[in-house]
C-alpha cells in the first residue's frame, strides 16, 4: 500500500513564511499587542519491509502556525493546522484567549534565537537531512529477507523539519533539522515464539542502516532465537544487567521530576535538593539537544532560547533542572532553552532535547567472570508506573548469562522498583548505549548493572 502526499522539494513552500509573519506582526501591533509567530513545516517518508518486500510506502506533508499575543498584561494562544497561515482571525483569537487566561504577568523580554558558539558547537542546518532514497530502499528489502524461522519487520522513518521564529521588532531566525529513525522488529520460532523490538537514530538513513546492518541486527537475530527456545528451568542468577533499553524507557519515567515546572509545582521529589547526592557516585545525567550525537538537534527551543548541555546530575550530586523562560524567570534562574512545541504548535512545554545518562566507570561488559547474570533485554510495557515517586512494575523478558557466555532464555519475567533507588544503586554500566524516543523528547542510556530490582517468574519464583 502507498500513500503520498508530497511537500514542495526543499520546503519551498515555507518561502512564504515570511510574508506571513509579517502580516501577523503587523496585526498585532494594530491591536495594540506584542506578538511572535512559530511556524514549522515538516515532511516525513516512511517505509515498512517484511519478508524481502516493500509492504507500505507513504510521504506526508504537514506544518502549523502559531501565535502568541501579550496585550494589558495577558498572554494569549492561537494555532492554525497549516505552515505560514496569515488569518487575522488568529490575532483576535489569541487576544480572546489572553483575556480569559488573564495572567496579569508582563511580556518576557525578546529572545535572540540564534546558537550561541560557546553553547551549541553543533549546527543543524549544516548537516544533510534524511531521505529514504532506491538504494537505501534495496538494502532494506534485503535485510528484511528473514529465513524460515524468522521474521523481520524493518520500518524506515525519515523526518525533515524546518522552523521559523519571529518576534516583533527582531529579526526572524529559522533552521532545518531531521532525523533518520529505524524500527526492527525481529520474530523467531522454535520451541516457542521469540520476539524482540529495538529502535535506531541518526542524522541520515545511511547512518542507521550501517549501524543496524553491522552490529544491531545481528544481535537482535539472534536474541529473537534464544527467547524462541525452551526458558530455563531454574534462572537463579548473581548479577542483574539492564539493558540500555530498559533503562532508557525507565528514565523516561522520572523525567518530569528534572522540570523546574515539576518543582515549582511541588510535583518532584526532587524538590529543594540541588546539591545533595541522588545518583550513586559518578553517574552524570545530561541534557543537550545540539550534541553531536543528538538524533533531532535544535539551536534553540520553541521560545527561541539557545539550547545547550544543561548538567542535571554531575558525580551522583544533582546541579539543576531544565526550565522555560517563565519558569526560569520565576525561580530567578536562567532559562535552559528546554522548552519545545509539539508538531501541531502546541504551546512551548519543558521537556528533555537529549537527555543522556553515563558513567565514569565502566565496570565491564555483558559477561561478568564465573557469575551468572540475568540479563534484562527488553521491557513489554509498563503495568504500573508514578512519574512522581518513581515507582514502578512492567513486564521484560530476559536472557540468562553464563560462566564463559553460554546464553539461555530466561523466560518472561516482571521487574519491579523504583527508578530513583536505581540511579542511587548503580554498580556499573556495560557501555551499549540505547536510545527511546518519546514524541521529541530523546533518552539514552548504557545497560546498568544494579542489585535493587526485585525479579519475578511466570511460576512466581
Amino acid at each position: 500500500m502507498t500513500t503520498t502526499s508530497r511537500a514542495p522539494e526543499d520546503f519551498t513552500g515555507a518561502d512564504t513564511g515570511s510574508g506571513a509573519s509579517d502580516a501577523l506582526l503587523a496585526e498585532a501591533a494594530r491591536h495594540g499587542a506584542d506578538a511572535e509567530v512559530w511556524t514549522a513545516w515538516h515532511e516525513t517518508e516512511e517505509l515498512v519491509c517484511r519478508a524481502g518486500a516493500v509492504e507500505r510506502r507513504s510521504e506526508v506533508s504537514s506544518g502549523a502556525t502559531a501565535l502568541t499575543v501579550w496585550a494589558d498584561g495577558t498572554e494569549g494562544y492561537a494555532v492554525r493546522n497549516a505552515p505560514g497561515a496569515a488569518d487575522p482571525e488568529l490575532v483576535t483569537t489569541a487576544l480572546a484567549v489572553g483575556r480569559v487566561l488573564a495572567t496579569g504577568t508582563p511580556p518576557p523580554a525578546a529572545p535572540a534565537p540564534a546558537p550561541d558558539a560557546d553553547r551549541a558547537p553543533h549546527t543543524p542546518a549544516a548537516a544533510p537531512l534524511p531521505r529514504i532514497g532506491d538504494d537505501a530502499t534495496a538494502r532494506l528489502r534485503a535485510l528484511a529477507e528473514g529465513t524460515g524461522d524468522l521474521e523481520v519487520e524493518l520500518r524506515a522513518r525519515a523526518d525533515r523539519t524546518r522552523v521559523r521564529l519571529h518576534r516583533a521588532g527582531s529579526a526572524p531566525a529559522s533552521y532545518d533539522t531531521g532525523v533518520a529513525q529505524l524500527f526492527a522488529r525481529i520474530t523467531a520460532r522454535g520451541e516457542g515464539t521469540g520476539y524482540i523490538g529495538h529502535q535506531l537514530f541518526g542524522r541520515t538513513v545511511e547512518e542507521v542502516l550501517d549501524g543496524a546492518e553491522r552490529t544491531d541486527l545481528p544481535e537482535l537475530v539472534a536474541l529473537a532465537r534464544i527467547l524462541a527456545s525452551r526458558p530455563a528451568a531454574a534462572p537463579d542468577h548473581d548479577d542483574l544487567l539492564v539493558d540500555g533499553r530498559v533503562v532508557s524507557r525507565l528514565l523516561t519515567l522520572v523525567a518530569p521530576a528534572f522540570l523546574l515546572d515539576s518543582v515549582l509545582e511541588g510535583r518532584s521529589p526532587l524538590k529543594d535538593r540541588v546539591g545533595a547526592r541522588v545518583a550513586s557516585p559518578g553517574v552524570t545525567l545530561l541534557d543537550d539537544p545540539t550534541a553531536a550525537g543528538s538524533p533531532l538537534p535544535t539551536p534553540w527551543d520553541g521560545e527561541g532560547t539557545p539550547t545547550g548541555p544543561t548538567v542535571l546530575v554531575e558525580d551522583g550530586v544533582l546541579r539543576g533542572f531544565l526550565s522555560s523562560r517563565r519558569t526560569a524567570a520565576e525561580a530567578g534562574a536562567p532559562a535552559t532553552g528546554s522548552a519545545h512545541r509539539g508538531p501541531h504548535g502546541e504551546m512551548p512545554t519543558v521537556h528533555p532535547g537529549h537527555l543522556l545518562l553515563s558513567h565514569t566507570d565502566d565496570l565491564g561488559t555483558e559477561v561478568r567472570p564465573d557469575r551468572t547474570v540475568l540479563h534484562v533485554v527488553q521491557a513489554n510495557g509498563a503495568h504500573t508506573s508514578n512519574p512522581i515517586t518513581g515507582d514502578f512494575s512492567i513486564g521484560a523478558n530476559a536472557v540468562l548469562v553464563g560462566p564463559g557466555g553460554t546464553r539461555r532464555n530466561a523466560g518472561n519475567i516482571t521487574l519491579a522498583g523504583n527508578v530513583f533507588d536505581l540511579l542511587r544503586s548503580v554498580d556499573g554500566h556495560d557501555g551499549r548505549v540505547r536510545v527511546n524516543r518519546s514524541n521529541n523528547s530523546f533518552v539514552a542510556a548504557p545497560g546498568l548493572w544494579t542489585r535493587c530490582l526485585t525479579v519475578g517468574h511466570q511460576d512466581g519464583a
